[in-house]
């Protein structure tokens, strides 16, 4: 009997333990402060080829891998050199020349990619319709300046309602002494990428596609895509996840799942 009401004790022990709330994630120590003085990592893009310099082009990010720093933007820059250059692959082709990230409030603050890691001569470009659920592209960059920050990433999924912020500069936007804060709210899970509810009141919110997502402790969780109606389009960290797998990319130690 006595054996029998110690395991009964054990085992609702078990159970309030398991009840229990798990710790909550750790805030990056800037979250909290003014905008004003987070770090650098709301980026901007310039990609040069023979014939063809793309200045201030959409937005660009850093992140922690927890092993290494990469660069990423949107994948569905591709549509523009598809009309533009003739393109038809996620691949720069033999005129590309050369891609900066860097602040677009301060271009002195560059940082020179290496290489395309998920560059695919055999992936079409397609349309934006197919481009969402895959609208990451990731590089290997060069030295990272100590001034430039990457974020660190979240990999569990924005939940139902969740309440996000995207950091970015707009093509339209007339003041760039600093990024534009939006905020965003989950409306839908697809998967590989989130239908959003924006709380933007910006009438000409164009050109900011690839602006980074970050949660409420400054964790990355998806990148901006574009807008369907009146819902804002963002990719899903659950896609860039498959990219570090299909490109032995190690994140394991990284950051919080």
């Amino acid at each position: 009997m006595v054996n029998g009401i110690k395991s009964i004790a054990i085992g609702v022990l078990l159970v309030t333990l398991g009840c229990q709330e798990q710790p909550a994630p750790p805030k990056e120590p800037w979250i909290d402060k003014p905008i004003a003085q987070w770090p650098n990592f709301a980026l901007t893009n310039e990609i040069g080829f023979k014939d063809k310099v793309y200045k201030d082009f959409a937005n660009a990010f850093l992140i922690d891998t927890g092993r290494d720093t990469l660069g990423v933007s949107c994948k569905h820059l591709f549509m523009v050199f598809k009309n533009q250059l003739n393109l038809e692959s996620i691949d720069l082709g033999p005129t590309f020349e050369y891609w900066k990230l860097y602040p677009k409030n301060n271009s002195s603050k560059t940082i020179g990619v290496k290489d395309l890691i998920n560059s695919n001569p055999k992936e079409n470009i397609g349309e934006f319709n197919t481009l969402k659920v895959r609208d990451w592209i990731l590089f290997e960059i060069e030295k990272l300046p100590p001034d430039l920050y990457p974020l660190k990433i979240r990999y569990t999924p924005i939940q139902a309602n969740e309440i996000v912020y995207a950091l970015g500069w707009g093509a339209k936007q007339q003041d760039n002494s600093a990024p534009a804060l939006t905020k965003l709210q989950c409306a839908d899970n697809l998967g590989d990428y989130y239908y959003m509810k924006s709380f933007d009141t910006n009438p000409q919110p164009q050109g900011r596609s690839g602006s980074p997502v970050i949660d409420k402790n400054g964790y990355l969780v998806g990148i901006i895509s574009g807008a369907e109606g009146k819902l804002a389009v963002i990719g899903s960290v659950h896609y860039l996840k498959k990219l570090f797998e299909d490109y032995n990319i190690d994140y394991r130690k990284a950051n919080y799942k």
